[in-house]
């Protein structure tokens, strides 16, 4: 077995450490490091970026990510990029306000909103992260943040908080991580999809000439299975067999679905 390369060697060394970054992060997923989810701005510390620019986080998140990637911790926040609320946030929509128009759902990086269009929406309070990114988009103005529940933002010390709080605040991250990343591979999915029926769309679509030889393909297609089947059955009909024409059939029936296929599918593109 060959031995991985030295390229190889540092991608692996570099998932790791972005794994281990991210681990830290409070998964609100808010943007207020100006990267698009707390995964990105892990990356972007392990190539050296600042580690103060998580909000959600604070000092707490500061000074563990400052111990693991072993460089001195700054003293506070950059105030550039805002400033740590003192208790969790969450969203809340003023239901007999809204609308309906899914703008908010389509905006909310954890899928914690539920409604359809021309529906009430509301938020799932124990997957909403508080992130805000559902309130600019609101044609309304219907969403307010109010205080959540009386859990830390954070899980690292220092912090005056009981052990079950600590790992509460934990394990809605590490629910939040993976309703993120849920949410991002199913748009991608959806993206792909999207693509995919366009590049069909822009297909050319067929010449005359090429839609003609496609119904006479299919027609003699037809004919020769016929032709085979009326064979079969006069012979039959003296009390005889045709190995050749019963072995001949199944390939005359898939050829004559397949012609017709092809001509069902050009009369759509």
């Amino acid at each position: 077995m060959s031995s991985p390369t030295p390229n190889s060697r540092i991608a692996t060394v570099t998932i790791d450490l972005v794994d281990r970054i991210d681990a830290l992060l409070p998964q609100t997923q808010c943007g207020l490091c100006k990267t698009s989810g707390c995964r990105p701005y892990a990356e972007q510390m392990a190539q050296g970026e600042a580690i103060n620019h998580c909000v959600p986080g604070g000092i707490p998140t500061i000074q563990a990510l400052a111990h693991l990637l072993q460089v001195q911790a700054p003293e506070q926040v950059d105030p550039d990029y805002g400033i740590t609320p003192s208790h969790r946030l969450v969203a809340f929509i003023r239901e007999d306000e809204c609308i309906g128009c899914t703008k908010c759902i389509q905006a909310c990086p954890v899928d914690a909103i539920v409604g359809a269009a021309k529906l009430m929406h509301t938020i799932i309070e124990a997957e909403c992260t508080g992130c805000n990114l559902c309130v600019a988009p609101c044609p309304v103005d219907c969403i307010d943040l109010v205080p959540g529940a009386d859990i830390p933002l954070t899980w690292h010390p220092p912090q005056n908080e009981s052990a079950d709080a600590l790992q509460q605040a934990k394990n809605r991250a590490d629910k939040a991580r993976e309703r993120f990343l849920a949410r991002n591979s199913r748009l991608a999915l959806a993206t792909e999809a999207l693509a995919k029926r366009k590049a069909e769309k822009a297909k050319p679509a067929l010449t005359d000439a090429e839609r003609s030889a496609l119904m006479i393909a299919a027609a003699m297609a037809r004919s020769q299975l016929k032709k085979a089947e009326k064979q079969l059955s006069a012979i039959q009909a003296r009390g005889e067999t045709s190995e050749v024409l019963l072995a001949q059939l199944p390939e005359l029936r898939a050829a004559a679905q397949a012609a017709q296929d092809a001509l069902e599918k050009s009369a759509l593109a």
